[in-house]
């Protein structure tokens, strides 16, 4: 004898009912995923996008500038040469004033009677050559250079005779004159 247990047909309908809707929830929760991994996807992907448009217009603008980046190098390179080369000048032009404040002193504190024939300049010291009329003429002419506030320490190095009048050389120290001039 064989017992046969009726479940109820309508536990059998429940439990398909419940199968179908677990299948279409899964299927739901698939498509959502897979919606959503879409969805995220071209967002990523539009973001990507975007940020590439945005280097390639950052490249562009950089291309465009890189012209007028190495004219102001150059530009830059020329103002140091111009700039070297305005030190330079008044690095000579403070010679000059040096050089011309030598002259004009001397011309200041030659006697008459006296003539220089060379002129030699080292450093501070300065040594000059030539004629006088006579020995009173050179030592008024050391004394007019020892009262010169340009010269100092005059000294008379040698007297030799000339068919007329006397051939000397002395040597003074410039006073005053900045280090480097020359």
């Amino acid at each position: 004898m064989s017992v046969e247990i009726n479940l109820l047909p309508w536990r059998e309908t429940r439990r398909e009912r419940r199968r179908r809707r677990w299948r279409v929830m899964l299927l739901c929760a698939l498509l959502i995923g897979v919606a959503t991994g879409c969805v995220v996807d071209r967002h990523y992907a539009a973001r990507m996008d975007a940020q590439q448009r945005r280097h390639a217009l950052i490249e562009r603008h950089v291309e465009a500038l890189e012209p007028a980046v190495l004219a102001l190098e150059r530009q830059q390179e020329r103002m140091t040469e111009l700039e070297q080369r305005l030190a330079a000048l008044r690095k000579r032009l403070d010679s000059r004033t040096d050089t011309l404040r030598t002259f004009h002193g001397l011309v200041a504190t030659l006697v008459e009677g006296v003539h220089y024939s060379t002129l030699e300049q080292r450093e501070r010291l300065l040594a000059l050559s030539g004629s006088a009329d006579s020995h009173r003429r050179i030592a008024a002419q050391l004394q007019a250079l020892e009262a010169s506030p340009i010269f100092e320490a005059p000294s008379l190095s040698e007297v030799e005779p000339l068919p007329e009048g006397w051939h000397f050389r002395l040597s003074v120290v410039l006073a005053g004159q900045r280090e480097g001039a020359s």
